[in-house]
């Protein structure tokens, strides 16, 4: 099988007649998928730039044809994402299963200055991929109860004893409201921007269907690794204005996405001292969210 730009060209040949590659660079930032930035020169000479994201052995996600149809029923609704282009499976041409998409324009990263505006862009976003008609896009798998995972996400330590038996005891945890449309892992990098103003959401191999408040507790937690309690807390507060939040739900999504990330943590490829903070923030952010556990439990 043919690797680097040679693979690169035969591929975009055969889904594009008469195209050439120009350029191709990597791009960094996932674990689960490997991002290449192509350059393309169509038949017509007309230049493009797309993006190719393949699944490589440590994807866990949606498989690439379930990702292409989501995107594109997306797209079609006229939300802010990537619209896809073409889609193929690992075979004795193609090296991983892969996605050929659109490129936005932009970058993640948000200046010091714009944190509170674009924090507060994040939520409404967000609002917008909770307020998707679910009937428009293809069946995904159902996130409405975060309990069952817990108990194999919390580490087996003496501190966490309570919190189990609090879990344990706890009346059914299953979602009973309206579900909606789920990212699945919405956080800033997950986020294009161009100079401030929003562009658009990436990287849906995680989309669900349930209880809007995984996603909420998912970028609070994010936001905090990166703003501290204030990131979290702007991000809430400009959420719930719009919808309210329930305090007992949000922590036990709060427990299971930072107990998940203490799990998995170790294979982000993280600086040492930043991976002690994150830990840090994480369980922090489990132990508060297992008082306001406690006192819902008391109610």
């Amino acid at each position: 099988m043919l690797t680097g730009d040679k693979y690169l060209e035969g591929l975009i040949a055969k889904l594009f007649d008469g195209a050439r590659l120009q350029r191709s660079e990597s791009l960094t930032g996932g674990v689960s998928a490997n991002v290449t930035l192509l350059d393309i020169v169509l038949a017509s000479d007309e230049a493009i730039r797309m993006v190719l994201r393949e699944h490589g052995p440590s994807h866990c996600g949606h498989p690439v044809n379930l990702e292409f149809e989501l995107l594109r029923s997306l797209s079609d609704l006229g939300l802010a994402v990537p619209k896809p282009l073409a889609w193929g499976d690992a075979d004795d041409t193609h090296r991983h299963p892969y996605l050929l998409l659109q490129y936005l324009e932009g970058a993640t990263d948000i200046a010091d200055g714009d944190a509170e505006n674009c924090i507060r862009v994040m939520a409404a976003e967000l609002l917008a991929v909770h307020n998707v008609d679910i009937s428009s896009v293809p069946q995904l798998p159902l996130r409405v109860d975060p309990r069952p995972e817990l108990f194999d996400f919390l580490p087996d330590e003496d501190e966490w004893h309570g919190l189990r038996s609090l879990l344990a005891r706890m009346q059914s945890t299953v979602f009973g409201g309206q579900s909606v449309l789920l990212h699945g892992d919405y956080w800033p990098r997950n986020v294009i921007w161009r100079n401030g103003t929003f562009v658009g959401i990436v990287d849906w191999e995680d989309a669900a269907i349930g209880d809007p408040l995984s996603d909420v507790a998912c970028a609070c937690l994010e936001l905090s690794y990166l703003y501290g309690d204030w990131g979290a807390q702007c991000f809430l507060n400009a959420y719930r204005q719009c919808k309210p939040v329930d305090p007992v739900r949000l922590a036990l999504w709060q427990v299971y996405v930072a107990a998940a990330g203490n799990l998995s943590m170790a294979n982000w490829g993280l600086e040492p001292d930043r991976e002690r903070s994150m830990r840090q923030t994480a369980t922090n952010s489990i132990r508060e969210a297992a008082r306001v556990l406690e006192r819902g439990l008391d109610r």
